[in-house]
């Protein structure tokens, strides 16, 4: 190696290392501001089954909650239906 090619190396390294960081806190930037929008991060994990029961074939009843608000729904092979939300007594 001559005196040349360690300095450029050096500097191509460095260059690397500061895309990098600029790429990591890009994506840190990213997921913190991810969360706070409507339908972000925030929002996974937040549908729940209460309960499910089928009702034969292919057909089932399920208790779905999603935010805090609870659904009755009907699930066949072909389709997902929304019947009814329900109250926090029912």
């Amino acid at each position: 190696m001559d005196g040349t090619s360690i300095p450029a190396a050096a500097s191509t390294l460095a260059s690397l290392l500061v895309i990098l960081l600029v790429l990591a806190g890009a994506a840190f930037l990213l997921r913190r501001l991810r969360a706070r929008l409507p339908g972000g991060a925030h929002m996974q994990g937040t549908i729940g089954i209460i309960a499910s029961r089928a009702l034969g074939g292919q057909h089932s009843l399920v208790i779905a909650e999603v935010g805090g608000a609870r659904f009755l729904i009907g699930v066949s092979r072909d389709t997902i239906t929304s019947i009814a939300r329900l109250d926090a007594h029912e």
